[in-house]
């Protein structure tokens, strides 16, 4: 009995982590797929994860108060995942937004169906092709070849050997920082690359449009500017889309590679004789 108690704390620590990414990672907690299935999905990754990762965590505090102190921090760990990943979204968004502006459609917005808020209606395609390179497109990271949520559980699997308790102190806090603006500036990197094609021929397009303009009044180009704007920018769109697509895959072999640096110069805790009993 007393194996089973150690056994049922260790899976809620590690459910605890792993709801933590669930309900803050893009995709996974959108209002489409719903609480009720996000929680299933915590379980059943939880489940699949123990018998890999149990061996590794520290012995459960056998105390309440140490052990909801104990959950809370593993619930961040999953959350400051979740939201690394959120900023690689978001970067695809801000790309498309670009795109938006430079072609004279950033007032057109549809709704997006994850975060529920109007978006500029290419930043919804580009989060769709993020969601598309996310679940379906695979990709090599350390010579195992799967597509980006895949990789993401392997991250979460290695984050409990790396980090198996959580350490908040000021070292901590500083290196959590230096991680963030990291993961920032390949958010901002990512959606320059991303945009600099598409900004830069509608720059050079526009600068064209105003010296046919001048040079010649009476064609009215100026008027018919938005309609050219919008059939450059689309032409772009399809042919740049090949450069962009590879672009947008690798910046989630970028931000899992900030992730693994983050767990392996986290401070580790002294090691417990864990067991999973």
């Amino acid at each position: 009995m007393e194996a089973l108690s150690t056994g049922l704390l260790y899976y809620v620590l590690i459910l605890a982590r792993v709801a933590g990414l669930i309900f803050t990672t893009p995709i996974f907690n959108s209002q489409a797929v719903g609480y009720r299935s996000q929680m299933v999905i915590a379980l059943m990754l939880s489940f699949v994860l123990y018998p890999i990762v149990a061996n590794h965590l520290n012995t459960p505090p056998q105390t309440m108060g140490p052990f909801i102190l104990e959950i809370i921090s593993q619930v961040f760990m999953g959350t400051i995942m979740g939201f690394m990943i959120q900023l690689l979204f978001a970067a695809f968004q801000l790309a498309g937004e670009f795109f938006s502006l430079q072609m004279g459609i950033s007032f057109s917005e549809v709704l997006d169906p994850q975060a529920q808020v109007s978006i500029p209606v290419m930043g919804t395609l580009k989060n769709l092709i993020g969601t598309l390179l996310f679940l379906a497109v695979p990709f090599e990271i350390d010579g195992v070849y799967a597509p980006a949520y895949l990789h993401l559980v392997r991250a979460v699997a290695y984050s409990f050997v790396a980090v198996p308790t959580i350490i908040i102190d000021g070292q901590t806090s500083g290196g959590l920082l230096n991680y963030m603006d990291e993961s920032f500036g390949v958010m901002f990197l990512t959606a320059l690359r991303i945009g600099i094609p598409m900004m830069g021929i509608l720059f050079i397009s526009s600068v064209m449009l105003g010296i046919m303009g001048r040079a010649a009044p009476q064609l009215n180009l100026m008027n018919m500017g938005i309609q050219i704007n919008i059939t450059v920018g689309l032409l772009v769109m399809i042919t740049v889309l090949p450069v962009i697509v590879p672009l947008m895959r690798d910046s989630f072999a970028s931000m899992y590679d900030v992730l693994g640096e983050m767990f392996d110069t986290w401070p580790k805790a002294r090691p417990g004789a864990a067991n999973a009993g």
